[in-house]
């Protein structure tokens, strides 16, 4: 016979500082007031509870208010302390490798980018985060309570591995997870690039009030992350979203994946180029024509200077892309994406042909009307998940605010 396990006073207690908590991280700074409309606690709760917190530097009292604060009484806000414990973060992208702490609010108090070694293996991989988590740990003395590694795929998030990301060096079943675990005590976790940027946007964006959604990462291939239910969908091993590798053709070429026809091969930065060169005769005064070796947000900003190869080039870009999305919609029952970017670009013009496409698409023009917006975070919104995964794990009292990070000899 199963038993269910009841909860105790101090289960009770947990979950309303948890949620008191998450409320001050996501929302910058709130009023007691505020924060019992919203948790449903009497005033005494609340108010002892907030006193704990703030004894141990959780919480902090501000007199400080917020720019689109209306007038009236001035109240005194709460906000996450400046002396809380904070989070590591690590993004894996192809070109770069960045290191960051950051808080429970998403902010970002510490950075740094460091460039791969000429010989990308596992071994200088190792050796290049190391370095740098070593590195990061010196710019602070806050408690650390956890690590979140966003890396491109495929990755095992189970496992904490990174398989074998095509375009990266000779990097083959690296365990990131383990890498750090040797260097700290407290928790680790590895999460997709697109997934963690979907998370970003809920805790932090611009999808906190979104139940379902679609979160779309434009990089050299495609890859989605999504929200469902108002919970991250990562999958059985993290490999959920990849929308790139989907076929639009089942009788195209043949994808770098195996797959034919897949939306990558038509999207990748490197079969933009060939249609950039393929067009360069007709289009001699284009500014792409001019780079050798143009990247997807030159493309963009070209568009937006009204560059027609520019243009041209994005408008096919943008109709591949929607073959797809309409596919991923038609099993998800969603009417909101948000489309981020590996570098900062102008938002817009991807996202105003997407929506007008999908909308004018057959089945969609008269059930559903789809939204389509440009992500808050510009490139940024991966770095920001990697903080988030932790902040996550904290919200739902799977890590405990106990102390943190230890390096060890």
């Amino acid at each position: 016979m199963n038993k269910k396990k009841g909860f105790n006073i101090n289960d009770v207690r947990e979950a309303n500082r948890l949620s008191v908590l998450r409320l001050l991280a996501t929302n910058k700074m709130m009023s007691r007031a505020e924060l019992a409309r919203h948790t449903g606690l009497t005033k005494m709760t609340l108010s002892n509870l907030i006193q704990d917190m703030i004894a141990e530097d959780l919480v902090a009292e501000s007199q400080q208010l917020p720019d689109d604060y209306q007038t009236g009484r001035k109240p005194v806000l709460l906000m996450i302390s400046p002396d809380s414990p904070c989070i590591l973060g690590v993004l894996i992208r192809r070109d770069v490798l960045t290191t960051v702490i950051g808080d429970l609010t998403g902010n970002v108090i510490y950075k740094n980018t460091a460039e791969y070694p000429a010989e990308l293996n596992n071994d200088t991989l190792k050796a290049l985060i190391s370095e740098q988590y070593t590195l990061a740990l010196k710019h602070t003395s806050r408690r650390v309570i956890g690590t979140g590694i966003s890396s491109i795929g495929p990755l095992d998030e189970n496992e904490g591995v990174l398989l074998h990301p095509p375009e990266f060096g000779r990097i083959y079943h690296f365990n990131a997870v383990k890498v750090i675990g040797e260097l700290t005590e407290a928790p680790v976790f590895l999460i997709n690039d697109a997934n963690a940027a979907a998370l970003a946007e809920k805790l932090y964006g611009i999808g906190k009030a979104c139940a379902n959604y679609i979160y779309v990462h434009l990089m050299n291939g495609i890859g989605a992350g999504l929200v469902l239910n108002g919970r991250i969908h990562t999958g059985n091993v993290g490999q959920s979203g990849e929308i790139g590798h989907t076929s639009i053709n089942f009788e195209g070429p043949f994808c770098s994946c195996g797959n034919r026809g897949c939306l990558d091969y038509y999207t990748n930065i490197h079969n933009l180029r060939k249609r950039i060169t393929t067009q360069a005769a007709l289009n001699p005064e284009s500014r792409l024509v001019q780079q050798d070796a143009p990247t997807l947000a030159d493309i963009i900003d070209a568009a937006h200077q009204k560059d027609q190869l520019a243009v041209s080039v994005l408008e096919e870009f943008c109709l591949y892309l929607t073959w797809s999305l309409i596919n991923t919609l038609s099993l998800i029952d969603s009417d909101f994406i948000i489309i981020g970017y590996e570098k900062n670009v102008a938002g817009g013009l991807i996202e105003e042909t997407l929506m007008l496409n999908i909308n004018n698409a057959p089945g969609f023009n008269e059930n559903r009307k789809v939204s389509i917006v440009h992500s808050v975070f510009g490139g940024s919104a991966p770095l920001i998940g990697a903080i988030a995964v932790i902040s996550e794990h904290v919200f739902n009292g799977q890590i405990k605010l106990t102390p943190g990070v230890t390096l060890q000899n």
